[in-house]
């Protein structure tokens, strides 16, 4: 096994080598060896030493200065040390010791000239302060520095030549010659060296141990016929390890830096050349959507980096190279910004599976932060980290990063890579530019990355509409409901999801369930309220367009009424009907939508119930495809539906929904935001606005109208401050809205509203007004009708006691802001304040009666009953049943005790006269 890899940063690596000669022949491979060894052991992605760590000695003519050069490099690593020779090898002509040959050298009778005895070459290394030594050897006779020393004294010079803790490979035996073809980029035995380092050992482990690294290159060499090399292991030096094994699949070099999440592996791209060369990366801003640098995309077509030429719809070749198998895409270009801002935006053919956008932050206060970035440099094609610390924003705009790491800098491989910053743990901006071996490089913030309205056209914050089937995506915070919906539709025929207005009913039918019961195989058509149609023409124009899609407008009508008139007659056509239904549906079967049922139950209360018990009558299974009924509405509308006959089957089918709590609404909005790359909101913002909403009634939908005003009036991708100000926050939303629908309402309509809204308050100490919610049964019926009117506008809360079906429904103003700051309403209220005032004191008598037993006492009598039943004269649509009976009661009951003190007066005079005749008598 290999030891850790040596660190680079503590290791000294000696490149010499000499290609020309004064007076022997010269090896022109000899320089690629250098400039070759020096590149494969300053990449990342086999050993990664710092190239100032690295000293290369080309064409030396002094021995003195060679070892100079070796000792300086001895003397700074404590790791370990390299020392590679490449060139001529000479012997004693006395004793056959070896020599290294320099630029002049040369062999006379009795001397070696001008040349490095490599004796000298080993005492420097042994003095070392390294903990392991690496000597690689390349030329003639080099073996001798293995071998015994052939002087006749059996002078071991294998003890002399290594220490312990050094491993040394020579190219060729004691006698032997290496080997340098003419012709050749390298000498046979650095050719082999170079070729295992790049390729690595097949079965070896991560990490290269030079004995691996000795056996593969001489497999090589016996192979090519080549000379054999020879090494020298002492002790545990060939576990020495200077290289990554890069036969195993590539990793990224470095662990992840702390701080950076899981989601660089789902959003970083690798972005490919023509030539299939690694250009640059990107990263995912949506599903569908890469950003980059422009001019990352001019290198991928083989343009100049400052063309202005067009290359909308040009395509690139990109991968996710940290997702499992690196899956491999193509993508088209959909923007391209040379305007200093060298931003391009890229469309996937389709989603990636296991792909993610990255989180993009605002990079304003983000002095100091520590960020990482992961670019795709040639030298390390799978991946390298560099880290560092975030500065200021330049005149330009760019933000300034400064890398800490002498080795890991960004450079060539790092444009368009997203910039993380680890205390965030999300995108501050995009890898711009820097020049290779500096330490300071420049990104593009985040908020100047995106162009909104390339990736969404419209609010992610749906306001008064529900999400629809292609908000899938946009929908958050209802996982376990619609998981809990989706059961009960694939268990049942039936499925009734009712709560109060605005608790995201149809937003969760159709963006979370629909989604799911169509991956699933089923179809589903949709039954829509008609005005003065029948219930059995209504499902017959919903189901003509399921049986026959193929005809026109005319003939459809047509068919829709013969169907009709089938289902009005009674017959009992509900299985034929079903069975073409669901023939002509999805293979899973096929469902029935009904969303919202109250627009039936207000038009019409007996068709919707007529309606209802149609669709559950098609329902039902033919063989193994099943026919579904999937309706939402208020619990008042499901209690219109019920009859003896179909009680059960409401009550068994419904599924109750009930609105967020407010930090669950906190975080669906961060969830919403975080759909838009790039969107944020200004600190203290969201805080604001859900604190300004407060636990109302009708909170959920009025967050949404406001976050919608928000993005509206948005600055760039920043949901601000300013813009909330501007339209007066969330009761200032409130009051335009309620302006808004007030406007829109017939005469008719708008003195109900007003009656309603008075009802729906009362005064408060001093000069304020609460709201004040009101059961729906006192209120009368062209009030109750005018409350679901405004409920749909989301002005007022229809609800029950969450859980209990049984419970009388209430209505309520959506909050209390409309009974202080809607102008409209406060006149109405300070109008109408003298009859409420006594309103609510008639009502405070009339609960203190009921809950005293009804007693007698209780009813009103004197001036409060004659101030009553002027009122009630005077107001007569104002007073509720409840009240009018109370007042009503009150009088007659006055009336008999008048009455009867009446009798009892009378029958006194009378037995006064009669004792006086009887006197008289």
């Amino acid at each position: 096994m290999a030891d850790a890899l040596s660190r680079g940063d503590a290791s000294s690596v000696v490149l010499i080598g000499c290609h020309s000669f004064t007076a022997l022949e010269d090896l022109p491979a000899v320089a690629n060896n250098l400039t070759g060894l020096q590149d494969v052991l300053t990449d990342p992605e086999i050993w990664g030493v710092p190239k100032d760590r690295v000293a290369v000695m080309a064409q030396p003519s002094s021995a003195d200065d060679v070892l100079d050069v070796v000792r300086q490099a001895a003397d700074s690593a404590s790791d370990t040390l390299v020392v590679y020779y490449a060139g001529h090898g000479l012997t004693d002509p006395l004793n056959w010791e070896l020599y290294l040959a320099l630029s002049e050298s040369r062999k006379g009778d009795v001397l070696v000239h001008s040349a490095l005895r490599f004796e000298y070459l080993r005492r420097v290394i042994r003095n070392s302060g390294a903990k392991k030594k690496v000597v690689l050897i390349d030329c003639c006779f080099s073996g001798r520095a293995l071998q015994a020393a052939m002087d006749g004294n059996a002078t071991d010079i294998v003890g002399r030549a290594v220490v312990e803790g050094t491993y040394v490979i020579a190219a060729a035996g004691p006698t032997a010659l290496a080997l340098a073809k003419p012709g050749e980029q390298f000498t046979a035995f650095t050719g082999e060296l170079l070729g295992t380092l790049k390729e690595g050992v097949p079965g070896a482990g991560e990490l290269l141990g030079m004995e691996a690294l000795f056996g593969r290159m001489r497999e090589r060499l016996l192979a090519a016929s080549g000379p054999l090399p020879e090494r020298m292991n002492l002790n545990t030096a060939g576990q020495i390890c200077i290289a990554h094994n890069r036969a195993l699949p590539p990793k990224l070099t470095g662990p992840r830096p702390s701080g950076v999440g899981p989601a660089i592996a789902a959003s970083q791209v690798r972005i490919y050349s023509a030539a299939d060369d690694v250009i640059g990366s990107g990263f995912l801003v949506a599903a569908d959507v890469v950003c980059t640098c422009a001019h990352v995309v001019a290198s991928a077509l083989r343009l100049e980096p400052d063309t202005t030429r067009g290359v909308h719809d040009e395509r690139v070749e990109l991968d996710f190279p940290l997702l499992d198998g690196s899956p491999r895409t193509g993508a088209r270009v959909m923007t391209w910004r040379r305007d200093g801002e060298d931003v391009a935006l890229l469309r996937l053919d389709a989603p990636v599976d296991g792909s993610w956008p990255a989180p993009l932050v605002d990079a304003t206060g983000a002095w100091g932060h520590a960020c990482s970035v992961l670019g795709f440099p040639t030298t390390a094609a799978y991946g390298r980290w560099a880290t560092g610390t975030l500065r200021g924003h330049q005149a330009h705009g760019w933000l300034q990063m400064d890398t800490s790491s002498e080795v890991h800098r960004i450079g060539q491989g790092f444009g368009g890579a997203p910039v993380w910053d680890r205390e965030l743990s999300a995108v501050v901006g995009m890898a711009l530019a820097a020049h290779d071996g500096e330490r300071t490089a420049f990104l593009l913030p985040s908020a100047r990355l995106v162009e909104e309205q390339m990736l969404h056209s419209r609010s992610p914050f749906p306001g008064l509409a529900p999400f629809m089937e292609d908000d899938t995506e946009l929908l958050h915070g209802r996982d376990a409901d619609i998981r809990r919906v989706h059961a009960a539709v694939c268990g049942r025929l039936v499925t009734l999801v009712s709560g109060p207005t605005g608790c995201g009913k149809s937003s969760l039918v159709r963006a979370g369930v629909l989604p799911r019961l169509r991956a699933e195989g089923m179809s589903v058509s949709e039954l829509r309220p008609a005005p003065r149609m029948s219930a059995a023409m209504s499902l017959a124009t919903a189901l003509t367009g399921i049986l026959e899609p193929e005809l026109d407008v005319r003939d459809r009508l047509a068919k829709a009424e013969e169907l009709g008139r089938l289902l009005e007659t009674g017959v009992d056509a509900h299985a034929e009907l079903r069975g073409r239904i669901l023939a002509r549906g999805g293979g899973a079967g096929h469902v029935l939508l009904i969303d919202p049922l109250d627009d039936y139950v207000d038009a019409d209360p007996a068709a919707a119930r007529d309606l209802f018990a149609l669709v559950a009558a098609v329902s039902g299974e033919d063989g193994t495809s099943v026919l579904r009924v999937l309706a939402t509405g208020r619990p008042d509308s499901l209690g219109a539906l019920v009859t003896p006959a179909a009680t059960d089957l409401v009550g068994n089918a419904v599924e109750l929904l009930a609105p967020l709590a407010v930090d669950d609404l906190k975080r669906v909005i961060s969830a919403q935001t975080g759909d838009v790359p790039g969107l944020q909101f200004e600190p203290g913002l969201l805080e604001r606005v859900v604190a300004d909403a407060g636990d109302e009634p009708g909170f959920m939908p009025l967050v949404q109208i406001v976050l919608n005003g928000l993005w509206q009036n948005r600055t760039r991708s920043t949901l601000t401050h300013a813009a909330y100000d501007s339209f007066g926050g969330v009761t200032g939303v409130l009051v335009r809205h309620a302006d808004d629908v007030f406007a829109e309402l017939t005469e008719r309509q708008r003195v109900d509203m007003r009656r309603l809204f008075v009802q729906l308050s009362r005064p408060g100490a001093g000069d304020p007004f609460l709201r004040r919610p009101s059961r729906a049964t006192a209120l009368a019926p062209e009030l109750t009708d005018t409350a679901r009117m405004l409920a749909h506008r989301r002005l007022v809360v229809l609800s029950r006691a969450a859980g209990d079906a049984a419970q009388e429904e209430m209505v309520d103003l959506a909050h209390e802001a409309l009974t202080r700051l809607w102008h409209t309403g406060r006149q109405w209220l300070v109008e109408s304040r003298d009859h409420r005032l006594w309103q609510e004191t008639l009502r405070a008598d009339l609960i203190r009666w009921e809950s005293q037993h009804r007693d007698p006492a209780r009813l009103l009598r004197g001036a409060d009953l004659a101030e009553a039943e002027l009122r009630m004269a005077s107001n007569p649509d104002d007073i509720s049943n409840d009240e009018r009976a109370y007042i009503l009661l009150s009088h007659q009951w006055r009336r008999r005790a008048r009455l009867k003190q009446a009798a009892i007066g009378a029958l006194a005079v009378l037995v006064v006269l009669a004792a006086v005749l009887t006197l008289s008598i």
